[in-house]
């Protein structure tokens, strides 16, 4: 008898929910990215498999900073190879996604821009952090980088330092034949900067409500608005939609995440009916379990839908979409 090794583990059931999504997806965009994360990718090869023809780009949630270096996860490495081992996506376009978290003796630093400062703030550091990020993908099989570097926010020096570094990366990339795609958060003062041509722009759609905001979606129709407008200057853009949502404590501003599917399995056990909101396209409802009063609210494949059309109204046309996550 055989056994599976640690690079090929027991086949894993896609979700459900997130084959529905990524289908209700496709006909309301013109490109499909998709996220897989190395925290939570048990299943994602399949789905990715089935829906292969459905999904255009992946992208390979993230490389960080260990110790110094920029280090790619080792379930990162394992996924890429199923992801070339298998015939339905062996030709996908894969990015190597790069973040700002720290590790340092074995303690982690989500979002810091103090990392930024010193591998971005001199010519010398930039062109020397560019040159990293392209050795690293193209050495380990990649097709392009991602840039998700958060946190900068109104710091419009570390900005200007991005800048400089982003047309380093960008002239190395074409040379190594790389694509490349900056991630941008809402709050990015994007009328204050001259970001070049040559890159895909992937604006975050999320984050209206979450940990620490009273109950409400991730994004409503009125943000989504508002996003567009003030992102609409920028070349090749993609709008990133997040599926699931949040389960919030008593109605608090404490929050956790949940998939779809479990937010459905939560309000089938609650015997509850989800109602969706006009506003946003989101599904909503609260329960009580004990002596807590829980509210959640998240996407399901028809919110998503509803998101993307309504971007594609802004525009006039359909949109490029990038789905965090599987």
């Amino acid at each position: 008898m055989g056994h599976k090794t640690a690079e090929e583990p027991e086949t894993v059931e896609p979700d459900t929910c997130t084959v529905q999504e990524v289908e209700a997806l496709v006909p309301e965009s013109t490109q499909l990215t998709i996220w897989s994360t190395y925290w939570d990718c048990a299943g994602d090869i399949e789905v990715l498999q089935d829906e292969a023809e459905k999904v255009d780009e992946i992208s390979l949630f993230a490389a960080s900073f260990q110790n110094g270096e920029v280090t790619i996860p080792e379930p990162t490495t394992r996924m890429l190879k199923k992801i070339r081992r298998r015939e339905q996506t062996k030709n996908k376009t894969v990015y190597l996604s790069i973040v700002n978290d720290v590790t340092e003796n074995g303690k982690t630093t989500q979002k810091d821009t103090a990392i930024l400062q010193k591998v971005l703030g001199t010519d010398e550091a930039a062109q020397s952090h560019a040159e990293q990020l392209v050795r690293l993908a193209s050495e380990n099989g990649f097709d392009g980088i991602e840039i998700d570097y958060e946190k900068i926010r109104k710091d419009l020096d570390l900005w200007q330092a991005f800048l400089k570094f982003e047309e380093k990366l960008l002239l190395l990339a074409e040379d190594a034949g790389l694509k490349v795609r900056i991630v941008l958060e809402p709050s990015t003062p994007v009328e204050q900067l001259d970001f070049p041509a040559g890159a895909e722009y992937v604006v975050m759609c999320y984050n209206l409500y979450g940990n620490g905001t009273m109950p409400g979606p991730k994004v409503d129709f009125a943000f989504l608005q508002q996003v567009y407008e003030k992102f609409r200057v920028l070349p090749n853009i993609s709008y990133a939609l997040a599926n699931g949502g949040y389960i919030w404590e008593n109605d608090g501003t404490t929050a956790t995440q949940c998939r779809a599917a479990e937010a459905k399995a939560l309000a089938e056990k609650a015997g509850v009916t989800p109602e969706r909101d006009e506003s946003s396209g989101a599904l909503y409802f609260s329960y009580t379990e004990g002596r807590k009063n829980d509210t959640v609210w998240y996407a399901d494949e028809q919110t998503l839908a509803q998101w993307a059309r309504c971007l594609g109204e802004l525009t006039g046309e359909k949109v490029l979409i990038s789905l965090w996550r599987l």
